[in-house]
């Protein structure tokens, strides 16, 4: 009888697509293509041929960047 058990690791992934990125920051598809335009976002990443996505690094360090808002959550806003 094989008494191993399996070992379960639990990492974000490496690279994710713009769907992806869009709801990791909370913002839409177009304003993820826009802060890229505008310089704000990194630019994606090469995978492959026809895909590219942004290394989670990145969309965590740009998320930690953004200036501490001083407008608190209300009526018609998202929260967290």
């Amino acid at each position: 009888m094989n008494n191993r058990r399996a070992t379960i690791i639990q990492a974000p992934p490496l690279l994710v697509g713009r769907v992806e990125a869009a709801r990791a920051l909370g913002i839409s598809d177009s304003t993820v293509e826009l802060l890229v335009r505008q310089g704000e976002l990194p630019p994606p990443r090469q995978i492959s041929k026809g895909r590219t996505g942004w290394p989670w690094r990145e969309l965590q360090e740009f998320a930690e960047s953004r200036p501490v808002s001083t407008m608190l959550p209300g009526p018609g806003r998202q929260q967290g």
